[in-house]
């Protein structure tokens, strides 16, 4: 597969910055619990790398620019990896939380310029099965990373020098290669006013599988190992991300046929009856690892793959001149999530709900999100030609070609399904 070939030294270098991010999103928490850190505390360390993705997804463009992708990728590698080693030994939460703000920042860079690399070495024919192979084997490095950090006892930096080394690692391959780089995207933005008056609906889900989705991952090993014990953390963090993977290509490709809002509210309903069944069997001593394992893969096959459905839903309703800042746009919204849900999380489980807050927020944020999603599809029911669904990860910053084929041919079977907006 010549396409392949092309790009697999990306694979190969975002494969392992995914290992990294998959290993220190366990990691963090139980460490800073461990270092006696509130709830409260840890949602702001969740939040303060959210806003540094933020600022990194709005520098990106800039620098790229000016210095190239190889250059970018290396030099952000390199702050990211020192910042991730530095994390290890803090004790303050303002030291906390200015490193992981610094690693956010570095990391949106790295998906800038290593997914406009992979998007620039695609051609339209090979682009959508490419990405579906990448999505698969991000989706299995998060799901590894857990496992990085399993049997680890407090104070250990093994797991933080790992993740460095895996970050540093991922350096080598784009660094080494002989292929071109591509030309640096556009720094142009939708506004959030445009991007509300064009599809409110991806908007609001944008937003809320930033704030739901982000504050339960925060939290989530926390509450898994009060619950089921430090055994069952990485077990279970990687059930939500393999549930993810299997999940997002069919619901995507179920809202190339049916009303994507109806998909997005599908999967939400879903996700928030697991995140229910997991308290209510948590309270009834009912549950066991097995069925924990199930639920949240349930779980993260519902809330992790509703964000794509909602790019997809922007799309349908985007020129093809303007795909590129509606996408970078909608990733702001989601960033914006990311900075509050995990504050908001925190807060939640510093009352007496404690980290079963994680749950809550989960089961009461995607039921509220069903209503928004009906609630559009009921205010604005029109039908328009659908563009085809390309796999759209939440944590990336490319430009949208990397998810939508940016001139679809009218005549092909992909573009021709039905369904309504809003």
């Amino acid at each position: 597969m010549p396409a392949l070939r092309n790009v697999l030294v990306i694979f190969i270098a975002m494969g392992l910055l995914q290992l990294a991010n998959g290993l220190l999103g366990t990691l963090i928490p139980l460490a800073m619990k461990a270092d006696g850190h509130d709830a409260g505390g840890i949602g702001l360390v969740g939040a303060a790398y959210a806003a540094g993705f933020m600022l990194g997804a709005a520098l990106a463009p800039l620098v790229l620019s000016r210095i190239g992708h190889i250059r970018v990728f290396a030099s952000a590698g390199g702050i990211a990896s020192a910042a991730t080693l530095m994390v290890w030994g803090l004790d303050p939460l303002g030291a906390w939380m200015a490193a992981r703000l610094v690693t956010g920042v570095a990391v949106a860079m790295m998906f800038a310029a290593g997914e406009s690399w992979l998007n620039g070495a695609l051609t339209r024919e090979t682009r959508g099965g490419t990405i579906g192979l990448y999505m698969v084997s991000a989706r299995i490095a998060l799901a590894i990373g857990p496992f990085l950090a399993a049997g680890a006892v407090a104070g250990d930096p093994a797991p933080f020098m790992i993740a460095a080394g895996a970050i540093a690692l991922s350096l080598v391959p784009l660094c080494a290669t002989q292929q071109a780089q591509p030309a640096a995207p556009s720094a142009a933005f939708f506004s959030v006013a445009r991007l509300t008056a064009t599809a409110p609906a991806a908007v609001i889900a944008a937003f809320a599988a930033g704030f739901i989705n982000t504050g339960v991952l925060t939290l989530a090993p926390i509450w898994i190992e009060q619950a089921l014990g430090p055994a069952s953390i990485a077990m279970v963090m990687a059930a939500i991300w393999l549930g993810s993977m299997v999940v997002q290509f069919p619901a995507g490709r179920l809202s190339d046929r049916i009303d994507r809002r109806l998909v997005i509210a599908l999967l939400s309903g879903t996700a928030a009856l697991s995140a229910g069944a997991m308290l209510v069997l948590d309270w009834q001593g009912l549950l066991t690892p097995g069925t924990a394992l199930l639920l949240a893969a349930i779980w993260g096959g519902g809330a992790l793959s509703y964000y794509g459905v909602a790019a997809a839903h922007m799309a349908d309703r985007t020129e093809p001149a303007e795909m590129a800042r509606a996408t970078a746009g909608l990733l702001f919204v989601w960033a914006g999530g990311s900075v509050l849900g995990p504050v908001a999380t925190g807060i939640l489980a510093a009352t007496p709900l404690g980290y079963d807050a994680v749950w809550w927020a989960g089961a009461v944020g995607g039921s509220l999100l069903v209503f928004a999603m009906v609630g559009r599809r009921l205010a604005r029911a029109e039908v328009l030609v659908k563009r085809v669904f390309r796999p759209k990860p939440e944590t990336s910053v490319a430009a949208a070609e990397i998810a939508f084929d940016p001139d679809p041919d009218p005549g092909s079977g992909d573009a021709g399904h039905r369904g309504g907006r809003g």
